[in-house]
């Protein structure tokens, strides 16, 4: 286990109950963890560009002392993103409801760049626990997008509806609709390969989709 501050020269915060608290925090992941979350922010950095830098993240926790991912030191929760340029994306207000379609866009497009190098993640779709941050780990790497996944589907469904407004059931469950919305989706974003099988075709996927989402652009 390592001890951080930052994520690749990023400062990673705590909000305790005032959110103008910017005490940096030792956190604490595998060296292995560690490395993809200099990945993810680069990757985060790259795709989110015409914002700025990113100025600080907020976080609710790394390693914890419990079982699963969290207990291993290979998961994170993320809280808050703010750019240089003014622009914030904030899991902690629940923003994957938010009433403004540029802001559940932008919360979208950070959830997709989590899922480029973790497996599973888990946002305010997926459950009432993960509606105040998107958790990613490590568990059942490599990334693709499994449609007996349940975090996988109501991503894609949440996508296809505030991207090309597909109105479908947010149900976590892969049916012909979602087959149908997906395929357009991929045709739309000039996606080849299939994301269900290659881990290339699916980070692919996901990075076009980040791209329109801090752009606000439909598919």
């Amino acid at each position: 286990m390592i001890t951080f501050q930052r994520i690749d020269g990023t400062p990673v915060y705590y909000w305790r109950s005032s959110r103008g608290d910017t005490t940096l925090r030792n956190w604490q992941a595998t060296q292995e963890f560690y490395d993809s979350l200099v990945l993810w922010i680069r990757d985060l950095r790259s795709l989110s560009s015409a914002y700025g830098s990113i100025t600080y993240l907020v976080s609710a926790g790394f390693y914890v002392n419990k079982p699963g991912e969290h207990g291993a030191g290979t998961a994170m929760d993320l809280d808050h993103v703010r750019w240089s340029g003014g622009q914030t994306c904030s899991p902690l207000d629940r923003e994957h409801a938010s009433g403004t379609q540029a802001t559940r866009r932008r919360y979208l497009a950070v959830d997709a760049v989590c899922r480029r190098r973790f497996r599973y993640v888990l946002d305010g779709w997926y459950n009432a626990d993960h509606a105040d941050h998107i958790h990613s780990d490590f568990g059942g790497l490599p990334a693709r997008c499994v449609t007996g996944s349940e975090s996988d589907t109501k991503f894609v469904q949440s996508l296809c509806n505030n991207f090309m407004n597909s109105g479908l059931a947010v149900d976590g469950i892969w049916g012909p609709l979602t087959t149908s919305a997906f395929t357009t989706a991929k045709s739309r974003l000039g996606v080849t390969g299939d994301p269900h099988t290659s881990t290339s075709a699916w980070q692919t996927f996901l990075s076009a989709a980040a791209r329109r989402g801090f752009a606000n652009q439909a598919f």
